[in-house]
This record gives structure tokens, C-alpha cells and sequence, in this order.
């Protein structure tokens, strides 16, 4: 009977391993770079037994964001060199702590002939809804028609630059 060599079954066994290790690391670059990384290998992943997370909200970057420059020239006008457009105006209804009570809120809103919207906002590590009436062009047109909502359906409304 022919007997292996302990150098040769080390080697294969040591080439054997090197395969392997060489296909794992190529899987996990391969994830990295497309971003599907299996749940449980993320650190800061909650645990499975915890209630499924909401969908993220897409954030705005200047949208109703009051420390952004003001870039308008004089009179409001679009600033021509930078090509940022004018500034425009809203109307804030509510700030609310979910999405659900702000889908809520829109509905209630839309059965009183008000076509509202929400805004997520990330402030201090939570997410606020903002419900919002209205684009407006000028702070006088959005004055206007605070003044008729607040009037017509009872509500404290303030105008939010946008």
C-alpha cells in the first residue's frame, strides 16, 4: 500500500484553506460593493425578534432648513450667478412625532378641502413631520392665505420659508 507524504497532505490541505478563505473574502467584497451585507453581520442591527423598522423618510437638504444661506439678490430675485431659484413660501399646519398621526392629520385636512403634505425633518437624532399647505411665491400670498385657514378652519398656522 502506497502511503501520502505528511508535506503533500499539508499542502493540500494548506491550499485547500487558502481557497476557501480567498472565496469568502471575495463574497464579502462582492457585498460590500453592492450593499447586501446578510442582516446579522451588521454590529448595529437590531434584534430579530423587534418590531420591523419604519421605512426610512427621504430628508431634505435645504427644504424649510432655516440656517441656509439666503443667496436671493435684492427684491428676492433668484441670484444669477449661483443659478439658486427664488425663494418660496408655506404654510405649517403641524409638527408631528409619526408619520402615521401626520398621514392622519392630511386626511382629516383633505375632508375640509385643504390639500396638505408632510415634510420629514431630522432634528436632534428624531424625525418630525411637518404638515405643510401650499407653495407660495411671495410672504404675501402665503400671509393671505394663512389669514383665510386660520379664520375658516380654526387653525394656529405659521408661514415656513421654504
Amino acid at each position: 500500500m502506497a502511503t501520502i507524504s505528511p508535506l503533500i497532505t499539508r499542502k493540500f490541505f494548506l491550499a485547500f484553506l487558502a481557497v476557501i478563505l480567498l472565496g469568502t473574502l471575495a463574497g464579502l467584497v462582492g457585498a460590500l460593493a453592492f450593499k447586501k451585507i446578510p442582516a446579522g453581520w451588521l454590529h448595529n442591527q437590531k434584534h430579530a425578534d423587534s418590531q420591523p423598522a419604519e421605512p426610512a423618510p427621504l430628508f431634505y437638504k435645504v427644504v424649510g432648513d432655516s440656517s441656509a444661506p439666503d443667496t436671493r439678490g435684492a427684491g428676492g430675485a433668484a441670484n444669477a450667478e449661483s443659478g439658486v431659484p427664488d425663494v418660496k413660501f408655506t404654510i405649517e399646519i403641524a409638527k408631528l412625532n409619526s408619520r402615521e398621526l401626520a398621514e392622519k392629520t392630511i386626511k382629516d385636512l383633505a375632508q375640509h378641502g385643504l390639500d396638505a403634505y408632510y415634510t420629514p425633518l431630522l432634528k436632534d437624532g428624531r424625525v418630525i413631520y411637518r404638515v405643510r399647505y401650499g407653495i407660495f411665491e411671495t410672504e404675501a400670498l402665503a400671509r393671505t392665505a394663512k389669514k383665510s385657514i386660520d379664520s375658516k378652519h380654526a387653525l394656529k398656522t405659521t408661514i415656513s420659508q421654504m
